[in-house]
């Protein structure tokens, strides 16, 4: 069997005339185009080219192979275009479901790329209160959500698909009055409203326990100054035209961090990560698209898992909750 690839580097060569521009064209070196001319003719057991001074020129033999390589190429390109609509590829819809920081941190993200590779394929999605969307899915909504799983249970009716958790940290504006204490303290973050949305149990407890670390034994614990949002636009202006804070992570703020518009608190306090997953409807086949969009995200996941390394060192020492 013919490697597709042998006869599209004999075009270029018949069309280039010439084979170091035709590597270029190509972008391999000149040898290994010389040696996959050579590895077809040897194939074919004919000449294809004839080589001379001021260049190539075909033969008689190369005109007739060259001729079917074009129709060889076009059906299989018109095999991958019927495979592609047969998977569902190139065209299709794919709809997710997504609590506010997921789709901030990694959803808008994997739009952009998976729009790009699939440009026919029409996306829907929704953010919402993360709590809602167990029952969303379930009324068939979405093909799969994105968000939160640390209060899922036990539950038989979804498959979780797992991601990576990311370092959470608290933000602020680059002028607030946090900046200006010697010797900060997290205790000292209960002064000022914390911006969030709806926040799993497990932050919750972790959060009030931090910020009211200062407490004598036996007292009743703080309450949490908040402004609920679920709005990551809303959080984000909030916070940058008030005292406020609010938790983030990388993917979720990291051109606003390199353009100085907000400055992380040095606290790095491990337990503060992202819980969020991909789930879907337990049992149910998901079309070509959606799992081309899961793909995406996964990729997206991990790339985000790397970049945010130096961010996190930045942070300073743990802080044991």
């Amino acid at each position: 069997m013919f490697n597709i690839r042998l006869f599209h580097n004999a075009l270029m060569l018949a069309k280039q005339g010439n084979f170091a521009r035709a590597a270029r064209a190509l972008e391999i070196s000149q040898p290994t185009l010389t040696r996959s001319i050579q590895t077809l003719e040897n194939m074919l057991g004919e000449t294809l080219f004839d080589r001379g001074n001021k260049g190539v020129s075909t033969t008689q033999a190369g005109e007739i192979v060259l001729k079917h390589a074009r129709m060889i190429i076009a059906s299989s390109e018109a095999m991958k275009e019927e495979l592609g609509r047969y998977r569902g590829l190139l065209t299709g819809s794919v709809n997710i479901g997504s609590g506010p920081y997921a789709g901030t941190a990694l959803l808008s993200a994997a739009i952009g790329r998976f729009n790009q590779r699939f440009p026919e394929i029409e996306i829907s999605t929704s953010v919402d209160d993360w709590t809602n969307l167990p029952d969303r899915l379930m009324q068939v909504e979405f093909d799969f959500v994105l968000m939160e799983s640390s209060q899922l249970g036990l539950s038989q009716d979804f498959e979780l698909i797992g991601l990576n958790r990311h370092q959470g940290f608290i933000f602020c504006r680059p002028g607030h009055p946090l900046f200006e204490k010697d010797n900060l303290k997290i205790s000292d973050l209960s002064s000022y409203p914390l911006v969030f949305p709806v926040i799993p149990n497990r932050l919750l407890v972790l959060l009030v326990g931090l910020f009211f670390s200062g407490q004598e034994a036996g007292s009743s614990p703080g309450k949490l100054k908040h402004i609920l949002s679920d709005d990551v636009a809303v959080i984000k202006a909030a916070v940058l035209h008030s005292d406020s804070i609010a938790v983030a992570t990388f993917g979720m703020l990291s051109p606003e961090l390199k353009a100085g518009l907000y400055k992380m608190l040095p606290f790095r306090i491990p337990e503060l990560c992202s819980g969020y997953d991909i789930i879907k409807r337990k049992g149910m086949t998901l079309n070509p698209a959606a799992m081309a969009f899961i793909e995406v995200l996964i990729e997206i996941d991990k790339e985000q898992s790397v970049l945010e390394l130096d961010l996190v060192e930045s942070l300073g020492p743990a802080i044991v909750a």
